[in-house]
């Protein structure tokens, strides 16, 4: 699993650098370091965004290296975008709510709208999630990857969908409040040799509130593309 620019323990330099296509650049130099192949990449909401668009730089510039994708929740297109998102990119409120406010209670919040089934948030949860706020450059980190989330390109992104040729299986759980089922349906339309699959009483992270729901799907898939439908 990788940790992105500014999330969990990766660097959070005090600078600009935070745009979803030097995080997906990030990712590919990673990939070429390292001379993967017959990948499957995977994403949830943000980092599904950032998938998609690694997704068209493999499928359309070095295919070979890329065998599967899987979208869980995924961000990617300019409609819908959560309200958290929103606020943080408000000039003045984005960064009061996100520096004034204690970690563990952005985290909570957060959780709890991001959630299914409130009962199933743990306060270890909270803590795990408020963590990275905490670090040196974390609430700079978050608030400059909000800021630049979505591409001033954006139309010409989503465009490209169609461009990408592999097994796709988009996993969506049927209650997301945060990134609604039918961003969802569009990338299913989009790309062609894909499926949409949902996960009931769950939300928009799945693999927490329904993970052997989620899990048993994805390595079904993993295994053989062609068995789910």
């Amino acid at each position: 699993m990788v940790d992105l620019r500014g999330h969990g323990d990766s660097p959070k330099p005090h600078d600009k650098h935070y745009s979803i296509q030097e995080q997906a650049e990030l990712v590919h130099q990673f990939i070429l370091e390292h001379d993967l192949k017959n990948l499957t990449l995977m994403g949830n909401s943000y980092g599904g965004a950032v998938s998609l668009l690694l997704a068209i730089r493999l499928c359309n510039g070095d295919p070979g290296r890329l065998s599967k994708l899987i979208l869980i929740d995924s961000g990617g297109y300019n409609q819908d975008l959560p309200w958290h998102l929103k606020l943080l990119r408000t000039p003045v409120l984005g960064w009061l709510a996100l520096y004034l406010g204690p970690p563990k209670l952005n985290a909570l919040i957060v959780l709890l709208y991001g959630y299914s089934k409130k009962r199933r948030i743990t306060w270890e949860q909270v803590k795990a999630y408020a963590r990275p706020l905490s670090l040196p450059g974390g609430r700079h980190g978050l608030l400059e990857t909000a800021k630049q989330a979505l591409p001033d390109n954006i139309d010409e992104i989503t465009s490209r969908y169609p461009t990408i040729s592999v097994p796709t299986l988009i996993l969506w759980g049927r209650d997301d409040k945060v990134i609604p089922l039918r961003i969802g349906e569009k990338l299913k339309q989009a790309i062609a040799d894909s499926r949409l699959l949902l996960i009931e009483q769950a939300g928009h992270v799945p693999q927490e509130e329904e993970p052997e729901d989620t899990i048993g799907p994805i390595l079904k898939f993993m295994k053989d593309p062609n068995s789910i439908r």
